[in-house]
């Protein structure tokens, strides 16, 4: 009767158009379109607003109607449990509008949206009505009570993330906050359970307490009183024995928080970055495995050097010190602080948290974000353009691939795939396109601001947005400017391919099932890591079916190749790569491809595709490998083990073995020498890499290789210490391999090695 009279309702009638309205709007918008995590947590705040005042309606509409106290407590449970069912039964109404949407949008896993919806939204309405039955029994302005109670937990969860280094949150209205990062991938494991259940216990309580204020006191009672009245009570069988293992569990739960993985306080994370190295400006935390003191000492100066570079820019002092966490891999610093493969910056704190493989790419970047905290508005300390916060360290940044970030942006819109500039000016804009895209954009227009109006005006901007007062011209006609500036510059059809392979990738609110497909693709890379390659072909073949995705079927190559299935490569650049509309967006899996072709014995395919990657110039990286394998592939002495190494996963200490018995056997080919130095250099036996390095040359051969070779020289007689000699191949290498990209790189390096020398290792 109580729940029939409650679902015909005026409210409850309310709530069935609410929910339905607010489901079909979430069937339009990208990420929100199937039941996944982000829909559960929409739906999850909606229904917890909703039914905690149905339920403090319901409560005291019932309670009022109540004069006998004997019958208060059974008529305030009664309430309680048909609020309860009512909010339950209009959760359905998401679930079927979502379902429904299924026959029309992609849902890869409606198993695991199952598990999510319960574990979501489900468990905040548990919540929410306890709490409402709580508020609505304990509180005489029971909503507002309700809307302060709610925000406090949100406040909470706010805190955490500006006081704490973790960037996630648990809460018990929407369940799990990520963080806003880039990572695809989501920790809802075992932690985010264990979680609701904590949330259970605390629904109880609240609803148990409500039963023995109904049980000891009047509705009217002040706070005090029923505090009073509910503490004595409590103390007292048969209360007591309800009582006791509940404060018990939530005591368990908070002591015990970091532990658990519901927040992660630097202390705890120090525990992981159980070391500390101290430098003029830094205190750099990492853990004992990653280096050793020598190696921490150059990290200590590469800090230093890099503060250095950036505070010359931005003609400031600096007399502050900024923690720089470095973690052993991303999946600890996702397990730590919430953010996997994205590299953060928290101003407010001089913070930057990155991991050991990605901080020679990223730690300028963070940097530049700490270094501009003073021009950011109060408190958070950053520009609220997302397009100058990210663009400022982009242009200060400057190097990106081998072009500059002027040639990227003038192919971006050569191309057509420059979206509207004035919409990455924004945080929305910005989020919901490319994000590689997005940041060379950016990082373009923000550089040619600089070179054209200096600096002190593009750090009045960064703060407070405005163009027409700093620039004394609207921010579309800065656009124009700088849109007429691209113009000018040259592009050529290298540069298609290379706009092809670097920035034809959908943001993550174009793809399908994204969350899924990213956590399958993180159980795959690690299955690839144990070299258990058929598990992992399985799982990146299957991401590849559901999503299309350029990485699985990156994967899925290398597993395949891993596992010698060689006619699955060579025939998968006429199935799938070829037939694609933008076959060059594939270009950095050609490499793979043109290793099982040679495989194959299809040396002159090998050899076409090897050049194409070569001619694209994508990346100094992949220029440089794919001349090596063109070289090797005309080694008639050494073709079948140079294929044999370069098709092996032996690592870098038994792939040294298989070089120096290749070069004992041919002890005059360039080849596996030119392998050799680059193993020793990643092995840190640098003196030994110089050597052997500087015993062949290559100018008459490959000029492209010289300069690589000429670069491996210097990085060699860097980290000899010998810094005024690194310089001159530096130079050198210019004169086979000069670009402006080029350019920027050597005189970064040349800069590096006089501020080192003078310094940290005079």
């Amino acid at each position: 009767m109580v729940l029939s009279s409650l679902l015909r309702s005026r409210a409850t009638r309310i709530g069935i158009g609410l929910y339905f309205l607010a489901s079909l709007l979430c069937t339009h918008v990208p990420l929100l379109n199937y039941l996944g995590y982000e829909f559960c947590v929409v739906t999850s705040l909606l229904a917890s607003a909703f039914s905690g005042f149905l339920s403090i309606s319901f409560v005291k509409r019932t309670l009022a109607a109540t004069e006998a106290a004997a019958e208060r407590r059974a008529a305030g449970l009664s309430a309680f449990a048909g609020s309860l069912a009512a909010s339950m039964t209009l959760l359905v109404i998401p679930l079927v509008v979502m379902l429904t949407n299924a026959l029309f949008v992609m849902n890869c896993s409606v198993i695991q949206g199952f598990g999510l919806y319960l574990v979501i939204p489900v468990v905040s309405v548990v919540f929410s009505v306890s709490l409402g039955f709580f508020c609505a029994v304990y509180f005489l302005h029971s909503r507002t009570a309700f809307v302060l109670l709610s925000l406090v937990t949100i406040g909470y969860a706010i805190a955490l993330g500006y006081y704490t280094p973790a960037i996630y949150s648990y809460n018990f209205f929407y369940g799990y906050f990520p963080g806003v990062t880039y990572d695809e991938t989501l920790r809802l494991g075992w932690t985010l359970v264990l979680f609701r259940v904590v949330t259970l216990v605390v629904a109880a309580s609240l609803a148990g307490t409500a039963l023995v204020v109904l049980g000891t006191t009047h509705v009217t009672n002040s706070v005090w009183e029923k505090t009073r009245s509910c503490v004595n009570a409590i103390r007292r069988p048969p209360y007591l024995y309800g009582a006791a293992p509940v404060v018990m569990i939530l005591a368990v739960a908070f002591i015990y928080r970091n532990e658990l993985g519901f927040e992660a306080h630097r202390t705890f994370i120090l525990r992981t970055l159980d070391k500390q190295w101290r430098t003029e400006h830094f205190t750099i935390c990492y853990s004992h495995e990653s280096y050793s003191n020598d190696e921490i000492r150059w990290i200590g100066a590469e800090h230093e050097f890099q503060l250095h570079q950036i505070l010359n820019v931005l003609y400031l002092p600096f007399r502050g010190r900024i923690e720089s966490y470095i973690y052993p891999s991303s999946d600890v610093k996702q397990h730590l602080i919430g953010a996997g493969p994205t590299d953060i910056a928290k101003p407010w704190s001089s913070q930057i948290h990155l991991t050991k493989q990605s901080l020679g790419a990223a730690l300028k970047h963070e940097l530049v974000h700490l270094l501009a905290a003073p021009f950011g508005v109060p408190v958070v300390r950053v520009s609220l353009s997302w397009g100058l916060l990210e663009g400022l360290a982009m242009a200060i940044e400057r190097i990106s691939g081998n072009r500059t970030l002027h040639q990227y942006a003038a192919a971006l819109y050569r191309f057509g795939l420059a979206p509207p500039m004035k919409e990455l000016m924004s945080f929305t804009g910005f989020a919901f396109h490319s994000s590689t895209v997005s940041y060379v954009l950016v990082g373009s227009f923000c550089r040619h601001l600089i070179d054209r109006y200096g600096i002190r005006k593009m750090m009045l901007v960064y703060g407070r947005g405005d163009y027409s007062t700093v620039y004394g011209r609207s921010l579309d006609e800065l656009i124009a400017e700088w849109q007429g500036f691209l113009g000018r510059l040259s592009v050529t059809d290298p540069d298609r391919d290379a706009i092809d392979a670097f920035f034809r990738r959908p943001p993550i609110f174009q793809k399908v099932c994204a969350r899924v497909l990213a956590n399958r693709m993180m159980q795959a890379r690690r299955m690839f890591e144990r070299k258990e390659y058929t598990t992992a072909a399985a799982l990146y073949r299957q991401s590849f079916e559901d999503g299309g995705a350029y990485e699985a079927l990156s994967g899925y190559f290398a597993s395949a190749l891993r596992l010698r299935q060689f006619h699955v490569l060579s025939s998968a650049l006429d199935t799938i790569i070829l037939k694609d509309p933008l076959p060059t967006r594939y270009l950095p899996l050609f490499l793979i491809v043109g290793d099982a072709m040679w495989a194959e014995g299809k040396s002159e395919k090998a050899a076409e595709v090897y050049s194409r990657v070569i001619a694209a110039d994508i990346s100094d990286g992949f220029t440089e490998v794919a001349s090596l394998r063109l070289h090797s592939m005309k080694d008639e002495a050494n073709e079948g083990r140079l294929l044999s190494y370069f098709l092996s996963d032996l690592g870098d200490t038994l792939g040294l073995r298989t070089l120096d018995s290749i070069i004992y056997a041919t002890p005059g080919d360039w080849v596996p020498l030119y392998l050799k130095a680059m193993v020793l250099q990643r092995l840190d036996r640098f003196q030994d890499a110089y050597d052997i390095a500087q015993s062949f040359n290559l100018a008459d051969r490959d000029a492209r290789l010289e300069a690589f070779r000429l670069r491996m020289d210097a990085r060699a007689l860097f980290r000899l210490k010998r810094f005024q000699e690194a310089k001159i191949p530096l130079w050198t290498s210019l004169n086979y391999y000069l670009t402006e990209g080029a350019e920027q790189h050597t005189r970064e390096w040349v800069e590096r090695c006089d501020w080192m020398s003078t310094h940290l290792f005079p």
